[in-house]
């Protein structure tokens, strides 16, 4: 499929609620042909992701845009003509958690946050992109796709809303033929850090994570506190064992996790 065939006028347009592309795309780039049957490569986003994020998952935002707009609109362009038909699971799951951070990212760069309720409706539930040749916001993505048709409540530790509270964006792309291992280490990272939940003799209180989406960890564990038993230390199972009732959950920080000095005006 040409670029120039599937960005119409009509998919070019920008309405209150909705953008389906991003600014800052180049006119050049809207005039490249693509193979319709391109594979699906995150090679570039692994490159933007080792450039423009931290250790603490934090984004240069501000660089990223000045600097790599092209390479980042290229990605959005290879998820914009993904076929779906003929990946494995495990390249599927990929391509999904990819979609949505990619998305958050290109709504961050616009302007986005999610730093109030509003902005978090304008940015999960109006913003979108079109990934796999149809419009997709965050919230269609994470709950209608990942949610509903994996099921697999790692994925809330690997998609990343550009918030303190949210799990760290990592450093690299999800890619299939390390998904479970990726997986695997983003819920143990979050489960045991300290900013995000506290689990000592004197004290549990977790993530809103753990509330909002109790029943995704339940269907998989039987319980949140067997899901958290799967991937603490070992000094911590005991203390996860004896976890019962309603914990104390900590207040969501939804600061946009941004660099210092790298918000975008």
């Amino acid at each position: 499929m040409e670029t120039g065939s599937f960005f119409t006028a009509s998919a070019l347009r920008f309405t209150p609620m909705r953008r389906t592309l991003m600014s800052f795309v180049t006119i050049g780039i809207l005039f490249v042909n693509y193979p319709s049957d391109a594979a699906v490569d995150h090679a570039p986003w692994q490159t933007l992701l080792t450039q423009y994020v931290d250790t603490n998952g934090r984004v240069a935002y501000r660089d990223l845009q000045a600097k790599d707009a092209t390479t980042f609109a290229q990605y959005l362009m290879t998820l914009t003509q993904a076929r779906l038909d003929g990946l494995s699971e495990a390249e599927e799951k990929a391509l999904w958690i990819n979609a949505y951070n990619a998305v958050i990212v290109s709504g961050i760069l616009q302007g986005y946050t999610a730093e109030n309720i509003l902005k978090r409706k304008r940015l999960f539930s109006w913003y979108a992109l079109p990934i796999a040749g149809k419009d997709r916001t965050p919230d269609e993505i994470e709950h209608e796709i990942l949610r509903k048709k994996f099921r697999d409540p790692r994925i809330h530790f690997a998609i990343v809303c550009a918030s303190t509270s949210c799990p760290k964006l990592r450093a690299e792309a999800y890619v299939a033929e390390r998904l479970e291992q990726q997986l695997d280490d983003a819920a143990r990272q979050f489960v045991n850090d300290p900013a995000r939940n506290r689990i000592e003799q004197q004290q549990i209180a977790l993530s809103l994570i753990f509330k909002w989406f109790a029943q995704d960890f339940i269907e998989h564990a039987g319980s949140v506190a067997n899901f958290l038993h799967r991937f603490v230390t070992d000094d911590k199972k005991g203390i996860v064992e004896r976890l019962s009732g309603d914990p104390e959950y900590f207040t969501y920080n939804w600061t946009l996790n941004a660099q210092e000095g790298q918000r975008i005006p």
